[in-house]
């Protein structure tokens, strides 16, 4: 996995992410860094590919309304 930052945007295998990668918390699971995803305003775990939150109850909440299952891209 490859992850690079550059002016606000995290680059996950060549996927922007405009966020950051937040070096003081970390993936339960892993360990890894986990990356604020700005656009649907959570944290992810690049290396699981799994949010960290569930999504809220509001269902006409602008960020999760269209958060995807998954916030990466299956680059298998």
């Amino acid at each position: 996995m490859k992850i690079e930052v550059r002016n606000g945007v995290v680059i996950v295998n060549n996927f922007e992410i405009v966020g950051f990668v937040d070096e003081e918390n970390n993936c339960m699971i892993c360990e890894m860094n986990l990356i604020y995803y700005e656009d649907y305003d959570a944290y992810i775990c690049p290396k699981c590919n799994r949010w960290t939150e569930t999504k809220c109850s509001d269902s006409n909440c602008n960020y999760c309304i269209n958060r995807p299952e998954k916030p990466l891209p299956n680059t298998e």
